[in-house]
């Protein structure tokens, strides 16, 4: 299994895709580069062999591209999201959209979590967590074999996390989820936007961890 990331242009997030026995996209960008975003997906992967594409969260940054991704991939992957980001995929909201000249597609979703449960990604079966705070349906992706935590806009590295004063954002409920991730035993930090984390993930999780109790 190897980990390859697309870095997010202008405003798209980070985009993961994930080899192996069960190939895997996690978040999809906005869309508005999908050519550049179809020719890297492309030198990874036959497209037609994604098997599902998990979207972290509800908004256009990580869910605009989904559409377009799944028709690269012939409609073969499934689409895995929390119930609560899944309202608004399936119905297309999304006002970032419109500022940005976008469209949010009406996207089906297949698999909606709540959390808990584990999700084959490559070769090795992940953990959802639940992690409202930036949105109401973020959701982290965690492996305790291989150490490896996908975050989303939960934290990211070197001691940020994710904004909550936008619509549906919690500053108390992202303490909360930080504080639930920061038991975790992470190596490496894979989140939807900035750099990556490869060894010592645990600390830069501590560090958000530490600056979001200021703002509680």
């Amino acid at each position: 299994m190897t980990i390859h990331l697309i870095n997010g242009y202008n405003y798209d997030s980070n985009i993961f895709v994930i080899t192996g026995k069960i190939p895997t996209i996690i978040d999809t960008g906005t869309g508005l580069y999908h050519n550049q975003v179809a020719r890297s997906i492309q030198a990874i992967i036959d497209p037609f062999e994604i098997q599902q594409i998990i979207l972290t969260h509800e908004h256009f940054d990580h869910c605009g591209g989904v559409k377009k991704i799944a028709d690269l991939s012939k409609n073969n992957p499934s689409i895995i999201a929390h119930k609560i980001a899944s309202k608004k995929i399936e119905q297309g909201e999304s006002s970032f959209a419109q500022l940005l000249g976008g469209i949010m597609p009406h996207m089906p979703v297949d698999i909606k979590v709540q959390g808990g449960e584990k999700i084959p990604i490559g070769n090795h079966q992940y953990t959802c967590y639940h992690t409202p705070g930036h949105t109401p349906g973020c959701i982290c992706l965690y492996c305790a074999e291989n150490k490896t935590l996908f975050s989303g806009d939960t934290v990211f590295a070197n001691g940020s996390f994710g904004r909550t004063d936008f619509p549906g954002g919690n500053t108390n409920q992202l303490i909360e989820s930080i504080a639930m991730i920061a038991t975790l035993d992470v190596e490496n930090l894979f989140p939807g936007h900035e750099s990556i984390v490869q060894g010592n993930g645990n600390a830069h999780i501590a560090s958000s961890y530490q600056n979001i109790r200021y703002l509680g």
